[in-house]
């Protein structure tokens, strides 16, 4: 016999050896136990059902198992007591009612989200699914191993987010990570594409005669003029002061930009000097507010800018809860004029306020999590149309159908009953247009007055493009364990620079930022993140 006829012996041998032995494992199994579910058998009985060529299917591992998930959510503070908590009311009942599934929420603070859900993961007590708006934050749970590839669930699983996702292909560069799906998410409508926004009082220009500001230097000069014409106010507040510093020079802290072809941290950009240093100026001159680095809840900037006590407000573009604080400011002071402004320009030119890319919430499995499976069905649900009552609220009661626009019928009673469940609807499938703004709104006057508010503002902060010079940030292991250090240093040594006198510059704080990310490995990481940009610049 020849040698590939021996070989071939051979292996039908042993074929049939491995075949005699799992049948006396089986017969022995079943014996010992009476059935092929317990002990050994239960093993052998779940390999058993292994997919072969007669057609056999292998046991859904999550079949039988309580449809049961947890998911964080951002706490806002907007659930009124008498609708109960972020945990418990009546849309967290409707979902589970709906859905057929038992949804657990899990709040944690939106200013302080990122370190809340870190806590979590680090003790074993973050929810089976969890959100941001950022994607370099998957990446660093990517990074930390905390959460799980997920293309093979919505492959096995999906059926209608996969079918979205068929759909809208251009999402998924942003939900892959090092080859592999890690989150899911939708597209933004228009109005969730743009975010960060300025808002001032016209009618304090007016009253100084003066016209909106359009450089660094005039926003300045106007803020001084609101201190000096009221003593007892705090000219600029808001939530998203430090971004918005940033966003005027095209450097915010926590992307990547290309100089000169070159990829470089924002963080470590010499005008990131600017940044910090406009930051220090407006706070040596007493024209923000001197607790705004410890108002994580944004209570303090809301009450100033709301009674009138303030004449800038750095913070969203409208909607939301930007629409609720100028309802309040214009029940408080009915003289008031709160006017949308435009980003201001400095020596680098002019940039938007940040603005969002095209997905929209990216929500990521936990690698402990007890079934995915649930949690495929959920998001399917929600992607279904599940999301609608929880952004719109109830038909006839809520809102109503105007040419397919779900107009609201109240605002007061939207913002209370309904505002807060738009948390809960991380996925869905919505397009609006800037027009429908008008539509949306109750056609009371005070109502449409926000409403075209808002339509000038979202126009206005679509004028100018944020600087984003790729289209994602790069997501690699040694970025993401710098980034886990490097942004608390950042947000002391800004803070330090800003509040402990003139020793401590803008120069000051970039010198101390550049020495840590060298010390922390930062030289690599730009080596990293050039190697990066290259290989995937063809398909930017």
């Amino acid at each position: 016999m020849d040698q590939k006829g021996k070989q071939y012996l051979k292996g039908r041998l042993l074929l049939i050896l491995v075949v005699m032995v799992m049948v006396v494992v089986s017969a022995c199994s079943n014996g010992a136990n009476g059935s092929g579910n317990k002990g050994n058998g239960n093993k052998a009985g779940q390999e058993s059902q292994a997919p072969s060529d007669n057609g056999g299917a292998e046991k859904d591992p999550y079949e039988g198992l309580p449809k049961k998930i947890s998911i964080s959510t951002f706490d806002r503070g907007q659930v009124s007591s008498d609708e109960g908590t972020y945990e418990d009311n009546r849309w967290v009942k409707w979902i589970r009612e709906q859905s057929g599934i038992d949804v657990s929420i899990v709040p944690v603070p939106r200013n302080q989200a990122q370190d809340a859900l870190n806590v979590l993961f680090a003790s074993g007590g973050a929810p089976d699914l969890v959100w941001e708006y950022d994607r370099a934050y998957i990446g660093k749970l990517v990074t930390q191993g905390v959460i799980q590839p997920i293309g093979e669930y919505i492959e096995k699983y999906s059926t209608s987010y996969k079918k979205y996702l068929e759909e809208h292909p251009e999402l998924l560069p942003y939900l892959t990570f090092d080859g592999e799906i890690y989150a899911v998410s939708a597209e933004r409508p228009l109005f969730a594409v743009a975010n960060h926004g300025v808002w001032i009082r016209q009618d304090w220009l007016d009253e100084l005669k003066l016209d909106q500001p359009t450089t660094v230097e005039e926003l300045i000069a106007v803020a001084k003029a609101f201190k000096e014409r009221y003593p007892d106010s705090t000219p600029i507040v808001g939530h998203t002061t430090s971004d918005i510093y940033s966003a005027i020079y095209g450097a915010m802290n926590f992307q990547w930009y290309l100089e000169d072809g070159k990829m470089q941290y924002g963080a470590t950009l010499d005008r990131f000097a600017d940044v910090i240093g406009l930051e220090k100026q407006l706070y040596e001159l007493g024209l923000v507010d001197k607790e705004y680095l410890t108002d994580s809840n944004n209570q303090r900037a809301s009450q100033l800018w709301t009674t009138g006590k303030a004449g800038i407000y750095l913070g969203q573009w409208g909607r939301g809860s930007n629409d609720i604080m100028i309802k309040d400011m214009l029940s408080n002071v009915p003289t008031a004029n709160p006017v949308p402004l435009e980003m201001v320009a400095s020596q680098y030119g002019k940039y938007g306020a940040y603005q969002e890319a095209p997905p929209n919430i990216f929500v990521a499995f936990n690698k402990d999590m007890k079934n995915p499976k649930a949690a495929i069905e959920y998001l399917d649900w929600l992607i279904d149309g599940g999301w609608y009552p929880l952004v719109n609220g109830e038909e006839g009661v809520h809102y109503e159908k105007v040419n397919d626009v779900p107009k609201q019928l109240d605002s007061d009673k939207f913002n209370k009953e309904v505002l807060y469940a738009g948390e809960y609807a991380v996925v869905r499938d919505q397009v609006t247009k800037a027009e429908d703004l008008l539509a949306l709104a109750p056609d009371d006057e005070q109502s449409q007055r926000i409403a075209k508010l808002n339509m000038t503002s979202l126009e206005i902060a679509m004028k100018n493009e944020f600087r984003r010079d790729i289209p994602y940030q790069p997501s690699f292991d040694k970025i993401n364990e710098i980034r886990s250090t490097l942004d608390t240093f950042i947000r002391e040594t800004r803070a330090t620079a800003v509040t402990q006198g003139s020793k401590y510059t803008g120069q000051w704080a970039l010198e101390e930022i550049r020495k840590e990310w060298e010390r922390l490995g930062g030289k690599e990481a730009d080596e990293l993140a050039q190697k990066w940009y290259e290989e995937n610049k063809a398909s930017f």
